[in-house]
């Protein structure tokens, strides 16, 4: 069925956004109002516009018209970038996300801004870890979110399944250190007690071909990695 009802009201959609706080993610819904807040204190990194500047570059590397092509977006937050896809003419859309560690539910916030939005995105409150697919993806986004688990190696495999041989692309951001650290108990990265993994830039590149990714971009942007991979046919 499609998700297109919208919320017309402006009035209504900012006590929502004020509401559903804090976002992480800075999304547009129109008439001049954004989720996030850059100029105060309320959301997740206050002054940073994300994932807008990561998303930018994505599209570089993604072809122009997505019109029969099938995205998966792994843990999507408030669908910033489950919204984009659409918009690129993606036939299907799937944005998941365990909410680990949030105040307020991230898919709670994606299915309010697919409600201004009218855009035709499904999400799921769920771990990808636990997805079933009944026919693998063109597209799959995983951004964010290889640091934050236990069993990267298990992670990286179930991924590896989501997506066309051959064809199909995966795009892999996560956060990278100058020498690989792992976060047991109650340790924290930058403040997160939901990291557990950061590696180096050329540990990363060894465990995605070991579990049997190609990757064909690397980017590095001061403690961010950014590949492009795919599996081969």
């Amino acid at each position: 069925m499609p998700h297109t009802a919208r919320v017309p009201d402006p009035n209504e959609i900012r006590r929502r956004v004020a509401e559903l706080a804090p976002w992480f993610q800075n999304i547009e819904l129109g008439d001049g109002i954004s989720t996030k807040d850059l100029h105060g204190t309320r959301d997740i990194h206050p002054a940073h516009d994300n994932p807008g500047p990561l998303w930018r570059e994505i599209a570089r590397a993604l072809p122009a018209d997505l019109r029969g092509h099938r995205v998966l977006d792994i843990g999507c937050n408030a669908g910033y970038m489950s919204f984009a896809a659409k918009r690129l003419g993606a036939d299907e859309v799937l944005g998941i996300d365990s909410n680990f560690g949030a105040t307020t539910p991230f898919v709670e916030q994606a299915e309010f801004c697919r409600s201004v939005l009218g855009l035709d995105v499904e999400f799921r409150e769920q771990s990808f870890l636990e997805l079933d697919v009944d026919r693998p993806y063109d597209v799959v986004l995983f951004c964010g979110v290889l640091y934050h688990l236990e069993d990267y190696a298990t992670g990286l495999d179930r991924l590896r399944s989501f997506v066309t041989p051959g064809t199909g692309l995966i795009v892999l951001e996560t956060a990278i250190a100058d020498v690989t650290q792992t976060f047991p108990g109650d340790r924290a990265y930058h403040g997160d007690a939901s990291t557990f993994f950061v590696p180096s830039l050329p540990v990363l590149l060894e465990l995605v071909r070991e579990r049997g990714f190609e990757v064909e971009v690397v980017q590095q942007d001061d403690l961010r990695a950014l590949l492009l991979m795919r599996v081969p046919g």
